[in-house]
């Protein structure tokens, strides 16, 4: 019986050492901040988590505040926070500062072939497919077929580059869409800029 007593005290203290460490593990995730280049290594890894991620504002769309972009390292790799809740719109004013963001990582859009059909179309109708021009080095203007054989920097200027660029990454993928993650926000809180000291 007292052997007994003693294993139920033993396993006792072991189940309260591992509640303590998950709950250490737990507190410890809750205190990440990822920043938005580790966020886009891999977004739908935190599909589904509530995250605070840091960054700073790129744009918010002027027509209706309900989104802004979040850059990092490389201001065209941008992350996009959804409005919603207590933050119905974004001011403006954030534009340029630094935040830290908590929200919700969703699934925000898929594209699939019928929407790359459908950019493409509608880039065909904007700019007229026979009269888009692109220059090559010796600014002579190319067109077409050509575009597909001529280097990066001519491409600069192709308004298909990003059609183009998303259909390779979904042949690539071998999956029927590209998922586009985003964060619908539940938290935001400007972040002040250290200055070094002189």
């Amino acid at each position: 019986m007292k052997n007994l007593f003693i294993l139920i005290v033993i396993a006792a203290l072991v189940a309260g050492s591992c509640k303590n460490s998950s709950n250490s593990k737990t507190a410890d995730a809750q205190n990440l901040t990822l920043t938005v280049d580790s966020f886009l290594v891999a977004p739908e890894a935190w599909a589904g988590k509530e995250v605070v991620i840091a960054g700073t504002v790129s744009h918010v769309c002027k027509h209706s505040g309900k989104k802004l972009f979040l850059f990092g390292a490389d201001p065209a790799k941008t992350v996009k926070i959804n409005a919603g809740g207590n933050y119905a719109t974004f001011d403006i004013k954030y534009e340029g500062t630094d935040v830290e963001i908590t929200g919700t990582v969703v699934e925000d859009e898929k594209i699939d072939a019928n929407y790359l059909n459908e950019w493409e179309a509608e880039i065909k109708a904007q700019v007229g497919d026979k009269d888009q021009k692109t220059c090559n080095a010796e600014s002579s203007a190319i067109s077409g077929q050509a575009k597909a054989d001529s280097t990066a920097a001519e491409k600069a200027d192709d308004p298909y580059a990003k059609v183009n660029e998303f259909r390779s990454k979904l042949e690539k993928s071998g999956k029927p869409y590209i998922a586009i993650y985003a964060i619908n926000i539940t938290g935001l809180k400007e972040v002040k800029k250290e200055t070094a000291a002189n």
